[in-house]
């Protein structure tokens, strides 16, 4: 599994780096490139492995560029196609569904980190080996960032972010009141004001994650009685929003796509945190 980890770990620091910086695609890629090197070499992998690593990660920068900051000019741009961000995230699930099958034919991890971290002097690590540390670790970089990306193109691919956009009233030009003889403004047309049309929270980028990261530890624990709890208090917090839909409920569909594909990302690294730390 260790694989598993420095792959998601390499892609949740690029995606982190990137998103503070936008358009700084190279950068982020020599971030994550670093952190699955130094990983690698720090756990006995061999060399070839940074090759493939490298690989996958610049493929996934360049191809989910569109989807890599929160402000719309960046994704909503018609001059670049979203068909290769979809195909990237598909070869993403299906790279984590490999690693995961052919885990346990890559030899155990053995290196530098892992002396570094059987020296821990932290008691309640003693029961958790280094591959399940790891991946927990890859596991919650991935949640902050990189799912936010996977969900972004989940709303553009069913179309529900461009429903919120369109569904933006257009200003109005109205009659502006004569000007004074004393003043030289000549009277035109003004731009009303028009009503603030609907849109995600603007700390949803940042709610999103720890939100994630909250329900990862609720899963782990066992705490799903909480889980059902945190869940049902959001729709009742979204629900004045949703009440106001209209009549092609684009509101409640932008809230449903984004909400099953962030907690369903959070099922899918639970339920690979729980196998590890089993095996």
């Amino acid at each position: 599994m260790i694989l598993l980890a420095l792959l998601l770990a390499a892609l949740g620091v690029s995606d982190l780096m990137r998103s503070r910086a936008p358009g700084g695609l190279w950068p982020a890629a020599l971030a994550g490139a670093a952190v699955f090197v130094v990983g690698a070499m720090g756990t006995g992998l061999d060399w070839w492995w940074n090759a493939v690593g490298v690989a996958a990660l610049v493929s996934w920068i360049v191809a989910t560029a569109p989807f890599a900051s929160a402000a719309p000019d960046a994704r909503r741009t018609g001059a670049t196609s979203d068909r290769p961000a979809y195909w990237a995230v598909r070869g993403l699930a299906l790279a984590v569904v490999v690693v995961f099958v052919a885990g346990p034919a890559v030899a155990p991890p053995a290196g530098w980190l892992t002396r570094w971290y059987a020296r821990l002097p932290y008691t309640a690590l003693d029961e958790v080996s280094f591959s399940t540390f790891a991946l927990a670790v890859g596991g919650v970089l991935f949640l902050f960032e990189t799912a936010n990306v996977i969900v972004r193109a989940a709303l553009r691919g069913t179309g529900s972010e461009a429903q919120q956009a369109d569904s933006a009233p257009v200003p109005t030009e109205v009659e502006a009141p004569r000007s004074r003889r004393w003043s030289r403004r000549a009277a035109g047309p003004a731009v009303a004001a028009a009503a603030e049309p609907f849109a995600p929270l603007k700390g949803g980028r940042f709610i999103g994650p720890l939100e994630r990261i909250f329900l990862l530890t609720l899963a782990l624990s066992g705490e799903f009685t909480a889980i059902a709890a945190v869940v049902a208090a959001k729709g009742i917090i979204r629900f004045p929003e949703i009440s106001k839909d209209d009549a092609a409920g684009s509101k409640a569909e932008y809230f449903l796509v984004g909400s099953f594909a962030s907690w369903g990302l959070v099922l899918v690294v639970a339920i690979v945190l729980r196998f590890t730390a089993l095996n």
